[in-house]
């Protein structure tokens, strides 16, 4: 169901909208029904999206540990209570 501020919005552009010709509306369909269709392809995630992202850069699994360690910054202030 649509709230009330999009029923509002929707309502202002039909009123724009409602005196075109049949054929404008049905480019505006189509137009509107392409807009979704790549926003739905936008947000899809996929593993593909990270293949080559960590390179191989010749550190054992205990090097890569300890350079993570030794980078980590904290921003947080200790008060001794």
């Amino acid at each position: 169901m649509l709230g009330t501020t999009t029923m509002s919005m929707a309502f202002s552009y039909w009123s724009l909208l409602k005196h075109l010709d049949d054929n404008a509306k049905m480019d505006l369909i189509i137009l509107l029904t392409n807009s979704l269709k790549h926003s739905e392809k936008e947000n899809e995630v996929s593993a593909k999206d990270f293949y080559g992202v960590w390179g191989d850069d010749g550190l054992t699994a205990e090097e890569f540990v300890n350079e993570l360690k030794a980078e980590r910054k904290f921003h947080r202030e200790i008060i001794d209570l």
